[in-house]
């Protein structure tokens, strides 16, 4: 007796799915909010949040796609056209990678900047001058715009 495919995602997929969004945004807002601030003890709140938004949203990408390799899930959708079925796949882990390397990088930025205890540890040091001048901070830097193109491509395939 064979299973058939479920019509719809599994409701812990759809809710980690749009936790995602909303950890993404939030995320990216805040850091855009905070990249032209000067480097001082007013940036330290917006700082922590960032950084724990990050956190959390590594825990819950790694949940999500353990959870999309467990649970069943419903036959992809056809466009009717190889590619764009193959460039749909392809978005779909992109955005996994990307996430997971944009939490990884801010991890590493926090770690060569020493934020850790500077935001968390209330060392009373000071932030670093320039971001820029971390390795980690060019690559978060490039991820950045290439996630969003590639949600504003998941969307419209969406919509």
């Amino acid at each position: 007796m064979l299973k058939n495919s479920p019509t719809r995602y599994h409701p812990l997929q759809v809710t980690l799915h749009w936790l995602i969004v909303v950890l993404v945004f939030a995320a990216f807002v805040i850091g855009k909010s905070m990249s032209g601030q000067p480097n001082d003890t007013a940036k330290l709140t917006p700082l922590a949040v960032h950084m724990g938004i990050g956190i959390l949203t590594l825990i819950v990408i790694v949940v999500r796609f353990i959870a999309r390799m467990k649970l069943p899930k419903p036959a992809h959708a056809s466009t009717g056209n190889a590619f764009l079925d193959w460039l749909g796949t392809f978005v779909h882990y992109a955005l996994y990678v990307l996430v997971f390397l944009m939490t990884i990088s801010g991890i590493s930025l926090s770690m060569q900047a020493g934020l850790p205890s500077i935001v968390f540890g209330g060392s009373g040091a000071s932030l670093p001058a320039d971001f820029y001048d971390f390795t980690a901070r060019m690559l978060h830097g490039f991820i950045a715009p290439t996630l969003v193109l590639l949600v504003l491509l998941h969307v419209g395939a969406a919509l």
